[in-house]
């Protein structure tokens, strides 16, 4: 009677395995069937001028079309035949989106493929945004050295313009120069000094570009003009308690070094007040509370007449200062 128990249960163990491994052998059989999709995990924004990566989930399929069709009647912005080893389940594709204002708008992923005769479209949708214009420097000369991942950031300087970039940086005449970056990652499409002085030029044989003396720098560039301009940079103070008033700048000396911007002044100051300004130009003048001085800040005070140590420095969080009486 034990052994018969034992018996029949295990014969209900094998029949149960059979059925479970017929039933999965049915659901395997069940996907020959050609299908190609978009795998959900695509982004659904993108900026122009940036690469779009697009999964594909693809099953028994040899090729299929893939295009970008903009949402609003027109033409496709790229169509592209993608030819897939029909063991591959899951197929990846990298896509270069010109920075063209064309793109800019909504658009569809499109797919085409043909499953049991027919023509099978599906769509995913996507936004293309207008790009964040960027720039970088890089260059033995500058803190950055030659490593594009290191490069410094510059930032746009004329509102109306998305070429037009800045970056204020001490420069050496040692390290051999600098060029311009589109990107912190690799040195594609890197500008160098053109055939003269000033002139840019965006090839692989382009020169460094170089100064004539250790200093501070504005550094400009218009990368759709392809032209560059390096202006020394002084800070001064400005001001009824300075020596020269309201009328002329007194003169900082900047004592900093590659990644370490700062100046210093000693200096007799009456009561009145001061700020700071950069190349005798009220462009950019900061002043206000000494720890974190701002563009077009209020006027700094002097309570006391007497001789003065000034130092300005500034850091990735922007200006400061300490005004001491000795």
């Amino acid at each position: 009677m034990k052994m018969s128990t034992i018996f029949r249960l295990l014969l209900v163990l094998v029949m149960g395995t059979s059925s479970l491994l017929y039933s999965c052998k049915k659901v395997e059989h069940g996907t020959d069937v050609p299908i190609v999709s978009i795998n959900e995990n695509t982004v659904s924004t993108i900026q122009v001028g940036k690469k779009l990566k697009v999964g594909f989930i693809a099953n028994q399929v040899t090729d299929f079309t893939f295009s970008i069709v903009p949402v609003a009647a027109g033409e496709a912005l790229m169509t592209e035949n993608i030819t897939v080893d029909p063991n591959t389940f899951i197929v990846s594709k990298e896509f270069d989106i010109p920075n063209q204002v064309s793109w800019i708008g909504d658009a569809l992923l499109k797919i085409s493929y043909t499953s049991a005769g027919q023509v099978i479209e599906k769509t995913k949708p996507i936004t293309f945004t207008e790009s964040n214009p960027q720039m970088f420097l890089v260059g033995g000369s500058v803190a950055a050295g030659w490593e594009p991942t290191l490069a410094l950031p510059m930032s746009l300087y004329d509102k109306d313009s998305k070429s037009k970039f800045e970056v204020y940086e001490y420069v050496t005449v040692d390290g051999s120069g600098f060029k311009f970056l589109p990107t912190n990652v690799d040195w594609t499409d890197a500008f160098g000094k053109g055939t003269s002085d000033g002139t840019l030029l965006q090839s692989a044989d382009a020169g460094n570009i170089t100064v004539a003396s250790d200093d501070f720098y504005r550094i400009r560039m218009d990368a759709e003009a392809k032209t560059y301009e390096v202006l020394k940079s002084t800070w001064g103070v400005i001001g009824s308690a300075t020596p020269n008033g309201w009328d002329s700048d007194t003169d900082m000396k900047f004592v900093g070094s590659k990644g370490i911007y700062t100046w210093k002044l000693t200096v007799n100051l009456t009561v009145g007040e001061l700020k700071f300004r950069m190349n005798d130009d009220w462009i950019i003048n900061i002043g206000g509370e000494l720890s974190s001085l701002q563009q077009d800040g209020a006027n700094i005070a002097i309570a006391t007449a007497g001789k003065y140590d000034i130092e300005l420095s500034r850091t990735a969080s922007g200006y400061s200062a300490k005004i001491s009486k000795n």
